[in-house]
């Protein structure tokens, strides 16, 4: 007997006959002592479907128990188990069904088919409960009898003699797809996957998704085939003459095999089921992690991958499947890394969640037990960049931060962007310090191991690395200059790292070292300082630091300072502008300062021109008088007399009375010149005398009106001297009288002293009965009272 349809369901398998007969085989396998699998098919039971009508289709619905077949054009049911015809469906079975096939899409319990009518332009879609055919929807508006339908979610495509379409069941719209030569290509529809259906073309297979639209490539077979059936990811064609094997992922052919009058072919728990008139054989696909392995040791590394994905990704359910893929991919990505395909490599390293430990193993330019198998060291400069900086990227992005992985992230940044090391130093990351040297000073970045011993804390080995770099004993094209080291001197502030590095940077750049030296808060050792300053100019900056910055109260500074000053003014080669300023500066210094040795500097000065300095030694002598005859006579200036009366810091009544005298005493040819200036002195708003003693010297002989505004003025502030006076002497008298009535008040008041009554300073008892009481009513010991008041 022949059979044209047989159905798999585990290990039952359903046959059906040329005779009408479906006959129910199960399938056993075992292991043999060899370790190979052995296959056992025992014949259990047979029903008669139709007799005499050869068998087209065969469904199996598990969930009712029911097996439906299709016998010329007569659909009848039975138990899948017990091959007993069912008798409950009766007039509800079809009638008249030319074709017949399985919603794969559907999720109800009971089973969904659809149907095409003979002779008519009808498809019904119907629902099969275990006891009856129920008609859920029946379509009549297509536009040619169907030869094949396939029913997929809310679509069907139909197959008619010429062409295929797609008919929408919620818009009840159809619309036609491609043509097809009917005599040389057979009509064929297949679900594949979710969403997506093959239909058989002129040399090709068409993959459409639900709306009509190609979603794949056309495959273009070498045999058309009759039959197909799809094993994720690979399509399986039956020909007349052959079997043939194409992926989905690249519409390649992969594999073709002669095999003789095929008739059927089926697809279940990943084996291949293919009939003929005679036979019925099981194909075995290679295991899909085998099939990954196998391309990955024959280099085909992209097609490995996509077969990975495509099969081993979906069985998220199985742990071993995960474990198996991630291996799998871990493997093709150190393969592509060594191949420098990094971007696909640092890609898998990522979905595999490889630990960066692992990858930066890799790298021979970071660690001396490299497990790779090429050199980043020996590439050239532009791929080993690329090369780090893909591995910075991934260390970056997996959010580790291990003491390991910090020191890697450090190395990496330094040969990559060496300009962020310093970022990088400030965030105080953990890292293994002696690596991080020996890395630096393997790869000569002397600059940062500088930096990396400055941020750790390690001063004097920072600052003797780069004055080595300073010197030119080590070689760095990244040292900024000497700039860094004064920098990171002021930056710590650390005295004795300064006063051991000052000479030096004394004799480098005394201009960075006098620009530390005043800015620093540390506590320098001065004197030291001072001896090391050679030049003029650098010494007399110091000294005004000391002085008027840091406020220093030290004779000796201030007596350098003056000597400086003198020394620039005597000295021939000074320019004028340099003279001029540090002249005023020294009138400063003279005039305001009262700490330097004054004898020593007016002895230089004296046999000088320096007759205005002159006159200020004098001052701080309080020989005002002479300082006052310099000015007059020696100077000649007149306003700087005055102005010296003015701003001396005390005693300026004497000053301009001393003035007076010595312009009214005048026996030279200016005489007529100074007794106007006495003149304009006296009647000046700015000058401040003792009255009673300017009316003794003044000449009897001048007119009262020469000197009217002074004897104004004299006579207003006498009055108003002698009101104010009378006014405190009144306010004083008022406050004595105010203490002596409340010294009378307290004074009358009785104060009980008792074994409780303590002292509100210090808290003791009082021994006898002399006490202080305040006016709030505090009682305190008198010597209690003394110290408050101390």
């Amino acid at each position: 007997k022949q059979w044209y349809q047989r159905r798999v369901r585990g290990n039952d398998i359903y046959v059906g006959y040329s005779t009408g007969h479906v006959r129910h085989f199960l399938m056993s396998s075992c292991t043999s002592t060899s370790g190979r699998t052995k296959y056992q098919v025992r014949y259990l039971d047979e029903m008669i479907g139709s007799s005499k009508r050869m068998v087209s289709i065969i469904i199996v619905a598990p969930t009712i128990a029911r097996i439906i077949g299709l016998a010329e054009n007569h659909v009848f049911v039975g138990d899948m188990f017990s091959m007993v015809g069912a008798q409950s469906y009766g007039r509800s079975t079809p009638k008249s069904v030319t074709f017949m096939s399985v919603n794969e899409s559907s999720s109800s319990y009971d089973l969904e088919i659809a149907v095409c009518l003979n002779r008519k332009k009808t498809v019904q879609l119907m629902l099969v409960t275990a006891e009856r055919f129920i008609v859920k929807q029946e379509i009549t508006n297509l536009q040619n009898v169907p030869q094949k339908v396939l029913w997929h979610g809310s679509v069907l495509v139909l197959a008619y003699d010429s062409y295929y379409s797609v008919y929408n069941l919620m818009s009840r719209t159809e619309m036609e797809l491609f043509p097809y030569n009917p005599t040389t290509t057979s009509s064929l529809i297949k679900t594949l996957q979710e969403g997506e259906i093959y239909m058989n073309a002129d040399g090709l297979g068409m993959i459409i998704n639900e709306t009509g639209d190609v979603c794949r490539p056309p495959i273009a077979w070498v045999n058309q085939p009759k039959f197909v059936c799809y094993s994720n990811p690979y399509i399986i064609g039956i020909s007349q003459t052959a079997i043939q094997v194409y992926s989905l992922l690249d519409q390649q052919l992969k594999q073709k095999s002669g095999f003789n009058d095929a008739c059927a072919v089926t697809h279940f728990a990943g084996n291949v089921y293919v009939v003929t008139e005679e036979q019925v054989y099981m194909l075995l696909p290679i295991p899909a992690e085998e099939q990954v392995e196998r391309l990955l040791d024959s280099g085909h590394l992209d097609q490995a991958m996509q077969l990975a994905d495509e099969t081993l990704g979906a069985l998220t359910r199985s742990t071993v499947k995960i474990n198996k893929l991630k291996l799998l991919r871990q493997r093709a990505a150190h393969i592509y890394w060594e191949r420098g395909q990094l971007e696909e490599a640092f890609s898998y390293f990522t979905k595999t969640q490889t630990p960066p430990t692992e990858v930066y193993m890799l790298y021979d330019t970071l660690t001396e037990s490299s497990t790779a198998k090429i050199s980043v060291a020996g590439l050239e400069a532009e791929r080993q960049l690329l090369y780090h900086v893909m591995l910075l990227q991934f260390i970056s992005k997996s959010g580790i931060r291990t003491e390991d992985l910090n020191t890697q992230e450090f190395k990496l940044v330094s040969l990559v962007e060496p300009t962020k090391t310093s970022s990088l130093l400030r965030e105080k990351r953990p890292m293994d310090m002696k690596e991080i040297v020996t890395f630096l000073k393997k790869q000569t970045m002397h600059y940062q191991l500088g930096a990396y011993y400055a941020t750790t804390g390690f001063i004097c080995e920072a600052v003797s690395t780069w004055r080595s770099l300073e010197m030119g004993e080590l070689a760095d094209t990244s040292y900024p200059g000497l700039k860094c080291i004064t920098q990171l001197l002021l930056e710590q502030n650390i005295q004795p790292v300064i006063m051991e590095n000052i000479e030096w940077l004394i004799s480098r750049d005394p201009v960075q070292a006098l620009q530390l030296l005043t800015t620093t808060t540390a506590e320098l050792n001065h004197d030291t300082v001072l001896k090391l300053l050679s030049h003029a100019l650098h010494l007399t900056r110091y000294l005004e630091h000391l002085v008027y910055t840091k406020r220093s109260e030290v004779n000796r500074y201030h007596t350098h300072l003056a000597q400086q000053y003198l020394g620039t003014l005597l000295d021939p080669a000074t320019p004028r502008n340099t003279a001029l300023s540090t002249r005023v500066k020294l009138q400063k210094h003279l005039l305001s300062s009262d700490k330097y040795a004054v004898s020593l500097i007016l002895n230089k000065i004296e046999k000088t021109v320096l007759k205005k300095e002159q006159a200020i030694l004098y001052g701080k002598l309080q020989e005002h008088e002479k300082a006052l005859t310099v000015l007059v006579y020696d100077v000649g200036d007149v306003e700087s007399a005055e102005e010296y009366c003015r701003e001396w810091p005390s005693g300026r009544q004497h000053l301009h009375l001393l003035l007076l005298k010595i312009y009214l005493s005048c026996k030279t040819d200016q005489q007529d010149t100074l007794l106007a200036r006495a003149v304009d002195l006296l009647n000046s708003r700015l000058s401040v005398f003792n009255y009673s003693e300017v009316y003794k010297i003044i000449p009897r002989h001048w007119p009262i009106s020469l000197i009217e505004p002074f004897i104004y003025k004299s006579l207003g502030a006498q009055a108003h001297n002698y009101r104010t006076t009378r006014i405190m002497k009144g306010l004083t008298e008022l406050e004595w009288a105010r203490v002596k009535s409340d010294r009378v008040v307290c004074t009358k008041r009785a104060v009980r002293l008792t074994t409780g009554t303590y002292c509100a300073f210090c808290f003791h008892p009082f021994s006898d009965s002399n006490c202080s009481v305040s006016t709030s009513g505090e009682v305190y010991h008198t010597q209690c009272i003394n110290q408050i008041i101390s």
